[in-house]
């Protein structure tokens, strides 16, 4: 295989990003870095199948991604879930970037919470053979919670404790990124934006500046 051949490691983080916060950009930074990514790719959600409707409307939302990722070179937007009909699952996520981009490496980017609760989702067990999974820890979620999970999961795992990463026997990886968490939520940041309070912990300020100019979260 020559170099130019190469599958490229590309991480995918999906979400509502309503709105997008420090959390966000933090995981995904630490990500990029801790596995050796080529790029990330943010793909937000138009409306969520498992989630309420978001309370910005699709555009604000993609605006906001582009303020605060406007200089980061190896970190885009997709908006090929607003290029769909709805509802878009995950996996037709994951089929659709595959047939745009090629077979590259993939890194579905998801938190310790949504993780517990992956044998819920559409056609998960479809997911392994077209991505590895990398879990961002979150409060109140443990390594026992996370194990347990993936006893839960089809397959023989085996795991290795010094990289935290699980391997099924078909080459499927599971990461825990033990050290990077999110002790935040966006539902959490627009109640404090409802009530007033100062965000500027938890919000970039173009972020900030932009709901204030446009009125959001009020």
């Amino acid at each position: 295989m020559s170099i130019s051949d190469k599958k490229q490691k590309i991480g995918i983080f999906g979400g509502t990003f309503d709105p997008v916060h420090k959390g966000h950009l933090s995981v995904a930074g630490a990500v990029l870095k801790r596995y050796r990514l080529d790029k990330i790719v943010f793909i937000p959600a138009p409306y969520p199948p498992h989630k309420r409707r978001p309370l910005a409307d699709f555009s604000h939302r993609v605006a906001m991604l582009e303020s605060v990722l406007a200089d980061e070179p190896q970190i885009s937007i997709s908006l090929l879930e607003a290029e769909r009909q709805p509802p878009s699952y995950t996996i037709d996520t994951l089929l659709e970037l595959r047939d745009r981009v090629g077979d590259q490496q993939f890194y579905l980017i998801i938190g310790a919470d949504s993780f517990t609760e992956i044998h819920l989702w559409y056609m998960y067990k479809d997911l392994f053979r077209l991505t590895d999974l990398v879990v961002a820890a979150r409060p109140g979620i443990d390594m026992k919670t996370i194990a347990a999970q993936i006893e839960f999961l089809p397959g023989d795992f085996q795991y290795d404790p010094k990289k935290e990463m699980w391997t099924r026997g078909d080459n499927f990886h599971i990461y825990y990124f033990s050290d990077i968490h999110v002790a935040l939520s966006s539902s959490e940041i627009r109640n404090r934006l409802v009530r007033g309070d100062d965000v500027k912990e938890f919000l970039p300020t173009e972020i900030i500046d932009y709901i204030d100019k446009n009125h959001l979260y009020t």
